[in-house]
């Protein structure tokens, strides 16, 4: 049995309410190691009282700490059983912990208790959106739009929940909708600018707009640094800063790898700042190849710090605008020089970064300057290196039983509606083949019924298409590509790493040719491997490659293993040569800013 609080008195009451309330503040703010400092004696001498419980939990939930905040919230939910509040605490801390089912019987059992309480509607739907109860989720975002239609944070989960499910012209009403009640929120306006890339109904013209337009709200709030003490010595070691809450198994890592291994350490001094908690064996891999290893897991306010106090030269983005970025800390500019590269297939939006390391097929030039906030550095070749896993599977003879089968295993948020309506027209005119897609939205039904009527409604039956939500590893994940015998490109949003996985399997990609960075990514990865006869111009000229591929033999084990030995010989996993044209570009900015700050 939980011991009795101790009696205290009204005045006790009241100071032990505004201790809590400052350490809130202290949380909003982003304080934590503040926070915990206050918090501990108090958490120590009033370990029962559920308040203390209930502040300690959203403390914890904030350091990522998800079994110490459920312990607090449970402690605090037991301790006042028939307080709503604390029920609903339980379940944002079991959201927080990716416990999603427990989250909704929990916040359900709050609202049974006060079907009124304030700011729970939205952590029920976000857990209902994550745990695959679409229908669910847009019931309760659309409830709490209805009656506050300014709610930031509701708009902008039921946008991600749109875009999630490949609807990217929904998610881009919804945030602009929001945007009359809060305008030029940099936060919306960030999150708009990640959907426009999946549209097809956005020129690029207006992708850079919306870009632009999230740079000016970002640094109209944020004043940029000027007066940088770097020492501009264009022959000195170069300090290289590179960013992102994805230094984990993660694609950027391992496009990040052969940079960080093989830049020459004798030029370059290579400091990477994880802004994550997570970490695992590639962290670990990164972590030994570079030169300074920071762990910056309270965010941007610790990273810019540790950034200025290692006084970086040139200050890589990697993100762009997908979840955790860190676009607010390059418009405080800490570096006197900042680059992006490899994460986002299009511009910032942001004037304080410099440059952006892009290619000729993936950027041409004059276009694809005058929509970039950056400059455009074009390195010869592509602007990617692939490292193949060494354990994948071997490529073999497809199945005699099978149908012939087409296939793409990129996010499901990349199947715009004009690329499912292409892909239904070469089933059409393909008869006897099927479709299998994979991606991890697919381990939720929903989700399924949702691409399956799509699909539908161009006449195909579910029948035609295997959808195959995540797998148990990586080698089965590439395994799966021996089950498919042609990839089918997304657009206007192609693929990157699963077009390389592809190759890598022995399977070819037809990719339609896009108007911007985002529709040309496979283009610049199969000139660098030799294969452009896969490239299309047009999506007639897509759907006639594609029906070229059926009407050809299914590919051999060999065939496989040829096209698998041509990606592995091919400039593209060439990551010496990669690290010299990233190691001239870095050399090519900072000579820049040493020549135009007196440098010799």
């Amino acid at each position: 049995m939980s011991k009795r609080p101790p009696q205290r008195s009204t005045v006790q009451a009241q100071q032990l309410r505004a201790k809590l309330n400052s350490i809130m503040q202290l949380i909003q703010k982003g304080n934590l190691a503040q926070a915990n400092t206050t918090l501990q004696p108090i958490l120590r001498k009033h370990p029962t009282l559920p308040e203390v419980n209930h502040v300690a939990a959203g403390l914890s939930a904030s350091m990522n700490e998800h079994d110490r905040a459920i312990y607090y919230a449970q402690r605090a939910a037991e301790l006042a059983p028939d307080t709503p509040e604390y029920l609903a605490g339980l379940g944002s801390v079991l959201l927080r912990a990716g416990r999603h089912d427990e989250a909704i019987d929990t916040i359900n059992r709050a609202l049974q208790l006060n079907p009124n309480l304030p700011d729970t509607l939205v952590p029920l739907a976000t857990a209902q959106m994550e745990s695959g109860r679409i229908h669910d989720a847009r019931s309760t975002f659309a409830r709490v739009l209805a009656e506050n239609p300014a709610h930031l944070e509701a708009a902008n989960n039921l946008a991600l929940l749109e875009s999630d499910l490949a609807h990217a012209d929904r998610a881009i009403d919804i945030i602009e909708s929001a945007l009359t009640h809060h305008p030029e929120h940099p936060m919306l306006l960030d999150a708009l600018c990640m959907f426009a890339c999946y549209s097809d109904n956005q020129s690029p013209e207006q992708v850079a707009h919306i870009h632009r337009r999230f740079g000016q709200s970002v640094q109209s709030r944020i004043r940029p640094r000027t007066d940088h003490p770097n020492t501009p010595d264009p022959n000195r070691r170069i300090r290289i800063g590179l960013v992102s809450p994805d230094l984990r198994t993660h694609s950027i890592a391992y496009f990040l790898q052969p940079i960080v291994e093989h830049l020459d350490p004798n030029r370059f001094e290579t400091f990477l700042y994880h802004t994550a908690r997570s970490a695992d064996t590639m962290s670990e891999k990164l972590q030994s190849a570079c030169t300074t290893w920071r762990e910056c897991p309270e965010g941007m306010n610790q990273a810019h710090k540790r950034i200025l106090a290692d006084k970086i030269d040139i200050l890589v983005e990697l993100n762009g605008h997908f979840a955790g970025n860190l676009l607010p800390l390059f418009a405080a500019r800490p570096a006197p020089v900042s680059v992006t590269m490899i994460g986002y297939a299009n511009t910032t939006g942001l004037s304080t970064i410099d440059a952006r390391i892009i290619d000729n097929t993936t950027d041409p030039a004059p276009e694809s300057d005058a929509w970039a906030t950056e400059s455009l550095i074009r390195v010869p070749g592509c602007f990617l290196c692939y490292r193949p896993p060494l354990d994948a599977p071997p490529c073999t003879d497809p199945d005699p039983e099978r149908p012939f089968t087409f296939g793409s295993f990129n996010d499901l948020r990349k199947m715009s509606p004009s690329c499912i309506a292409t892909w239904s027209a070469i089933l059409h005119a393909c008869p006897d083949a099927r479709l299998l897609l994979k991606t991890a939205r697919f381990d939720q039904p929903a989700a399924c019924d949702d691409l399956l009527a799509r699909f539908a409604a161009h006449g195909i039956q579910p029948d035609r298409l295997e959808l195959r939500g995540r797998t148990e590893s990586m080698q089965d994940h590439l395994a799966l590509y021996n089950s498919i015998d042609c990839a089918l490109d997304t657009f206007p949003y192609t693929g990157t790493t699963t077009t390389c996985e592809a190759m890598h399997m022995g399977v070819p990609t037809v990719t339609l040719l896009g108007q911007s960075h985002a529709g040309r990514v496979s283009a610049s990865l199969m000139h660098a491997v030799g294969i452009p006869e896969w490239i299309a111009n047009d999506t007639d000229a897509y759907t006639q490659r594609a029906i070229d591929a059926h009407a050809s033999a299914k590919r051999t084990a060999s065939d496989r293993q040829s096209l698998r030995q041509q990606l592995a010989s091919s400039p593209l996993c060439d990551e010496q040569e990669y690290a010299s044209k990233i190691a001239a570009a870095f050399t090519s900015c900072w000579s820049n800013w040493c020549n135009t700050n007196g440098g010799a």
